[in-house]
């Protein structure tokens, strides 16, 4: 016999081995019509491997061509398939498993509609079939419960129809008392469980077997997934799981037999997901929760958790504690209520005791212990449900009583927990912490993060409690710190900085003991000055790690420093003296940084030598890193920005004459190198010049007056106009920073001009170091304000620089059809010049102001910045072409320039529109074109800032000129672009809604049509009117009265939210999602 031309006979032997080729040949058969009979021809042979290959060819059958079998064969295959499975009861698991498997796709096809009480109808069918065959009761139980578990994994894993959903859960439902009896009837074989009444022979005949008792605990899971109808059977399986945890816990203690992992772990996973269920939860939460802390309360769960826990055995532990951690995250609220009740109290201690035990579990997280990690998260929600229940006794007498009493009992706990955590965030020893692995210390490093959110929730319930204790101990182990016990103190550090956040600026109890002059000269000072031999590892780390905690703790006081003042001649020398240690160089700053964003007014006394501080890191070089010189720098600049403006220019001299001077020297060295060297040997000559340029950056980023105050200023507040004129007035006179300015202006310029940089040798096109030209972009855009800034630039100038910068990125000859080449990085700086150029239309193009300098008027303005964004975009439309072929390839391979030059052309409309009448028209067309291509694509990247680009063009143009000519103008040709291009980027909008684009985009495009319809109705009426009447536009799915309403919702609603709505409905309509999820 053959099929369709091989060798039967030759390809079943070849399936009994089986081969890689018949592995490789067997889906290709599988597609054949005759497929299906060599299917139960497989499943008729002796050979093991043959049967698993029919019963997999025969489940693959009916779920691809389920569809060439008429009715009467589907209906009869259900009877050949129950007897397959009784035929397999007795065959390896693997085979049966398959045509469980095989009958699961068949249930599939015809529940339930074709098939209604599949459940109850298939387990009876087997059971019958099974003992007609003459098999035993175990064969029948095998069959049935690997059928149980099988198929609910088959129904969650298939999309079942809207339509037919519904029907088949309640199908589901109606028969899960009749599943669960079966499946219980299997888990009560446990020895010393209470026997099942009226138990199937089968179930209790596999229930002897741990193997298929834990399979039953995994089905019973499962089919838990589909809900539960009614309490009874739902508080029925609760107890008996508890009943059967009390049974492995018996087995357990007494040490008679092991228990089987495998069994023990599907119990509590089904528990776990009984009592982890929020539906189940909100509905019966007395029932439920009375019930669980009554089993809670007997002594076997304590028993069994304190063995794990002296065998240090986290696994088992795990296992145990999963539903108890479970059922504390759900019942939260009731077990606050149930704290301070007579009747439950003890019960509940219990509980909150046994949560303790696994949060002080023994051994250091990550290294030997897996546990402890598990209860945090119940600690924050009690604490967050005790809030709760306080804010509801507000007006209640009698149950602020209650509030109070359950208060009173969280705070003992809390406390014990406070212990608990302070010694689980204790680092290990030395010996133990240098043998742990990479992996080991990132999940300690991960949990000590926790329990840091632990302790802050513990200080909420706590306060000044918590404060007491923490600070006390911090003093005690102060005064006796030895490096052989460094670990106890540095833990208790750790735990005061992470509440840190959460103590009242104003706390005049505690803190001023632990940070007095006198802790903090006698014993922070000498600890942070400590040194050990550099060849002592162990050491090293230990104070280290101890120094590092008083700086983060220093740190996480910030705004409690500005409320105490008095102690920052102190307490900043602490700071600023560690910064020269390698080691504490990162937390140092960080502590710095926080002190002066929360104490600037308060430090412009020492601004002196926060300035000398600046300038000795200047001169450190390399030895403190770049990123902390930054940071160091900006902080500084901050806190001189808190002074008075007079005081301002004469606190930056010493610092602006010391970056002359090493801005100077370092633009030598670069101008020393040697012409022709590679990228790589040019490093050493460019690396100093941009280190001093970054500082420079992060000064100018540091000199920016709030926001506040230019905001105010630019609104007519009178006052901070008289603080920014008196300021530039400063700035204007000082010697120092004129010449500063224009030492800056020169050398960045000079860096564009230098000769030493390497050349391409086919395009002969200069690179300059990308980093060096986005520093020198980046210090443009933070000294250019609409406010004011010392180191401000004119319009000219910072053009000029610009224009250098961006002919090393891209150079072309005269014309768009020249010659054009661009740099190795130019779609990576692209979006810093775009930011850039963004920047200064914000700066330029607003109205003058009295503490602006004097400049060119708005014509000259508008003239510069039309010609400089003419130059941006005829070379990125160009550059768009460079690895494409097409404009909307380009789009889609370079999204983010996309993004970044539409967002730029949105800030033009914004802010002066009259800037697009210093476009060429050939620039306005490729932006239009680009807007068209990008439209069309379903890209987010690319779309919303298109779509928002667009929507600000329709608003701008039917805005109201107000008798300016100039913008007259400019509203004339964004309308004329709209009579343009209008109808394009509409019917993009409309397909776009018709399913062109994910619905995740909708309101994005829903803003655009709204602004269309706001601004243009009359040609939106027209150019809708003519585009819905074509065939299948936008849709299919959408008939010429559906499309003829939503045109009229559209132009008659003038609020957004419910054109927003329209836009939604006849999205769903066109894509035929009507009676689906998506309609919710």
């Amino acid at each position: 016999m053959t099929l369709e031309g091989v060798d039967l006979q030759s390809f079943v032997q070849a399936l009994s081995v089986p081969t890689q080729e018949a592995l490789h040949a067997l889906p290709q058969f599988q597609k054949q019509p005759n497929a299906w009979q060599f299917a139960f021809d497989l499943l008729a042979l002796d050979n093991v491997n043959c049967r698993f290959f029919g019963a997999h060819t025969l489940q693959v059958k009916i779920a691809r061509d389920w569809a060439t079998l008429d009715e009467e064969r589907q209906h009869a295959l259900r009877g050949e398939l129950i007897r397959l499975v009784a035929e397999q009861s007795d065959a390896p698991l693997n085979v049966l498993s398959k045509v469980n498997q095989a009958l699961s796709t068949y249930v599939l096809h015809t529940v339930p509609d074709v098939w209604s009480g599949f459940l109850p109808a298939a387990i009876s069918e087997i059971q019958e079939r099974v003992a007609s065959a003459g098999k035993s009761a175990e064969c029948a139980g095998h069959a049935i419960i690997d059928f149980l578990e099988l198929l609910p994994e088959e129904l969650n894993r298939t999309a079942i129809a809207v339509t037919q959903h519904a029907k088949l859960i309640q199908d589901i439902k109606d028969s899960l008392p009749r599943v669960f009896e079966i499946l219980t009837s299997v888990v009560r074989g446990l020895p010393g469980s209470p026997a099942a009444i009226n138990a199937p022979e089968f179930a209790v005949v596999v229930g002897q077997d741990p193997v298929w008792r834990a399979r039953a605990w995994k089905a019973i899971f499962q089919w838990l997934q589909f809900g539960v109808s009614g309490d009874t059977l739902f508080v029925s399986l609760l107890e008996l799981g508890l009943q059967q945890l009390e049974v492995l816990a018996a087995h357990q203690l007494s040490g008679e037999g092991s228990i089987d992992d495998e069994e023990l772990s599907a119990a509590t996973a089904a528990l776990d997901d009984m009592t982890s269920n929020i539906t189940i939860a909100s509905k019966y939460t007395k029932t439920i929760g009375t019930l669980v802390l009554e089993k809670i309360g007997q002594p076997w769960i304590s028993n069994v958790l304190e063995q794990c826990i002296a065998d240090k055995d986290s696994q088992r532990a795990l296992q145990w504690s999963s539903m108890f951690v479970s059922f504390g995250e759900t019942y939260t609220e009731f077990i606050i209520q149930k704290i301070a009740d007579p009747q439950q109290s003890e019960r509940v201690n219990t509980f909150l005791q046994i949560m303790l035990a696994l949060s002080r579990f023994p051994g250091y997280h990550g290294i030997d212990d897996d546990i402890s990690d598990q209860p945090l998260n119940f600690w924050y929600l009690l604490q967050e449900a005790l809030v709760d229940y306080m804010y509801e006794s507000e007006e209640d007498p009698e149950l602020a009583q209650k509030v109070a009493g359950a208060q009173t009992l969280v705070k003992q706990v809390y406390v014990e927990l406070l212990r608990v955590l302070v010694s689980k965030c204790t680092y290990p020893p030395t010996d133990i912490w240098m043998d742990s692995d990479k992996e080991e210390k990132e999940k300690f490093i991960s949990y000590r993060r926790e329990v840091a959110d632990a302790l802050l929730n513990a200080y909420y319930g706590l306060r000044e409690d918590m404060l007491s204790l923490l600070v006390d101990e911090s003093i005690n182990r102060m005064s006796v710190f030895s490096l052989e016990s460094w670990q106890s103190l540095e833990a208790v550090l750790f735990s005061l900085k992470s509440i840190g956040e959460a103590v009242p600026d104003s706390e005049s109890m505690f803190l001023p003991r632990l940070f007095s002059a006198d802790v903090l000269t006698r014993s922070f000072m000498p600890v942070l000055q400590a040194g050990v031999g550099s060849d002592d590892c162990a050491a090293q780390w230990g104070l280290t790690s101890v120094k590092t905690s008083i700086l983060s703790l220093v740190g996480a006081y910030g705004e409690w420093w500005k409320s105490h003042s008095e102690l920052l001649p102190v307490v900043v020398p602490c700071v600023t003296s560690s910064m020269s240690q390698p080691g504490l160089v990162q937390a140092a700053v960080a502590a710095f940084r926080k002190i002066c964003d929360s104490c600037r007014e308060h430090l412009t006394e020492a601004s002196g030598s926060m300035v000398l501080l600046a300038c000795e890191v200047l001169l450190a070089g390399d030895s403190v890193p770049m990123r902390e010189q930054q940071r160091i720098f900006e902080s500084v600049a901050e806190v001189v920005m808190a002074q008075p403006v007079d005081k301002q220019v004469e606190s930056l001299a010493p610092l602006v004459s010391s970056l002359i001077e090493a801005l100077s020297k370092s633009m030598l060295l670069l101008d020393s190198a040697p012409n022709g060297i590679s990228f790589s040997e040019l490093e050493p000559y460019t690396s100093p010049l941009l280190s001093n340029l970054r500082l420079v950056d992060s000064l100018a980023r540091g000199l920016q007056f709030s926001d506040e105050i230019e905001e105010a200023a630019l609104v007519g507040n009178q006052e901070a106009i008289t603080t920014l004129t008196h300021a530039a007035r400063c700035y204007s006179d000082s010697g120092v920073l004129q010449e500063f300015r224009v030492a800056l202006l020169r050398l960045m310029n000079r860096v564009f001009s230098l000769a030493i940089w390497p050349r391409d040798p086919q395009t002969q096109m200069v690179h300059i170091d990308d980093n060096l030209v986005e520093c020198i972009l980046s210090i443009i855009n933070n000294s250019a304000r609409r406010g004011l800034h010392a180191l401000a630039f004119y319009l000219d100038d910072v053009v000029s620089l610009v224009g250098n910068a961006w002919n090393s990125t891209v150079a072309r000859s005269e014309g768009m059809t020249g010659s054009f080449v661009l740099g190795s990085r130019w779609s990576d700086q692209c979006p810093v010049f775009l930011q850039c150029i963004s920047q200064l239309v914000i700066v330029f193009s607003t109205k003058e102001a009295p503490w602006k300098p004097t400049r060119a008027g708005f014509d000259e303005v508008d003239r510069v910045l039309g010609a400089v964004l003419t130059r941006m975009l005829d070379d990125i439309y160009l550059g768009l072409f460079r690895d494409a072929d097409t404009l909307a390839t380009a789009i889609e391979q370079q999204p983010v320039i996309t993004e970044y030059l539409f967002e730029l052309f949105t800030r033009v409309l914004q802010t002066r529109p009259e800037l697009f009448m210093g476009l060429e028209q050939a620039s306005v067309e490729r932006l239009c074109n680009l807007s068209i291509q990008a439209l069309t694509i379903p890209n987010r990247l690319a779309l919303k800032p298109t779509a928002y680009f667009l929507t600000a063009l329709i608003r701008v143009s039917s805005s109201d000129t107000n008798g300016n000519p100039k913008r007259r103008a400019a509203v004339e040709l964004l309308g004329a672009l709209w009579n343009q291009y209008g109808a394009t980027w509409l019917r993009t909008t409309l397909a776009a809604i018709g399913g062109t684009h994910p619905r995740s985009l909708l309101p994005n495009i829903s803003e655009l049509l709204f602004a269309m319809a706001k601004n243009h109705l009359a040609t939106l009426r027209q150019w809708m009117g003519e585009l819905l009447s074509q065939p299948d536009f936008p849709s299919k799915f959408v008939d010429d009265r559906t499309k003829r309403v939503f045109a009229q919702q559209i132009a008659g609603t003038r609020s957004f939210s419910k054109a927003k709505g329209v836009v939604n409905e006849f999205s769903i309509k066109c894509r035929n999602l009507q009676g689906t999820a998506y309609t919710s």
